[in-house]
C-alpha cells in the first residue's frame, strides 16, 4: 500500500505478521533535508505510539525503528462502519489521546481499524501538543468524516477539557467552511 508519505509493506517477523512502514524519498526536496524530515517524522511517529499504547489507546506495537521505516504489529481488523457505539468509541479514544496532549493529525474513520477492539493507526502527522487549537482541528476533523457527529462527541465528553475544546471546533469550522 502506498501513501502520500510511505510504502506500507506487510511480512512476517518470527513467524508473526508485521508491518513496514518506509518512508520514501521525495525528490522534489533537498536531499539533505528530506532525510533530515523523513528521520525525524520516523522517529516522532513511533515515539507517539509508544506514548498512545501508554495512555491506553489500542495501536500497533513498535518493534524496530530504522532511519528511514518503522516495522510495527500487523492489525488485521477492518474499517469501522461508524455506527453510533463505533462513534462513541471513537471519541473515546480521541479523547483518551488528548489527555495525553497526543494530536493525531489526521483523525478520520479511515485511521481506525476494529479487530476486536478498535485500533488508531497511522501517526505519520501526529505531534505533541496542549494547543487548544490543535486539539480541535483532531475533532473537526472526525465530525466532518462522519454522521454520526453526536456519539463521537459523547465519547469524546470523556475529556476533561472537551467542553472548551469543543467551543472551539465551532470557530474551526467557520473559517473552514470558507476555504474551499
Amino acid at each position: 500500500m502506498r501513501g502520500a508519505e510511505a510504502v506500507l509493506h506487510k511480512t512476517s517477523l518470527l513467524g508473526k505478521p508485521v508491518v513496514i512502514k518506509e518512508r520514501i524519498a521525495k525528490a522534489y526536496r533537498d536531499k539533505n533535508l528530506d532525510e533530515k524530515l523523513r528521520r525525524e517524522r520516523t522517529r516522532g511517529e513511533a515515539r507517539l505510539l509508544h506514548k498512545a499504547k501508554i495512555a491506553g489507546v489500542a495501536c500497533p506495537t513498535v518493534l524496530e525503528v530504522e532511519e528511514f521505516a518503522i516495522t510495527m504489529s500487523f492489525i488485521a481488523g477492518k474499517r469501522p462502519e461508524m455506527n453510533n457505539e463505533e462513534a462513541k468509541e471513537a471519541g473515546e479514544l480521541l479523547a483518551k489521546l488528548h489527555t495525553s496532549d497526543i494530536i493525531h493529525g489526521d483523525y478520520t474513520p479511515a485511521n481506525l481499524f476494529v479487530d476486536g477492539e478498535m485500533f488508531v493507526i497511522d501517526f505519520g502527522l501526529g505531534f505533541v501538543s496542549n494547543d487548544i487549537e490543535d486539539k480541535a482541528v483532531d475533532v473537526f476533523t472526525m465530525l466532518r468524516a462522519i454522521s454520526e457527529k453526536e456519539s463521537f462527541i459523547k465519547g469524546y465528553e470523556s475529556y476533561s477539557k472537551a467542553k472548551g475544546i469543543l467551543k472551539r471546533v465551532k470557530n474551526v469550522e467557520k473559517r473552514v467552511r470558507y476555504a474551499f
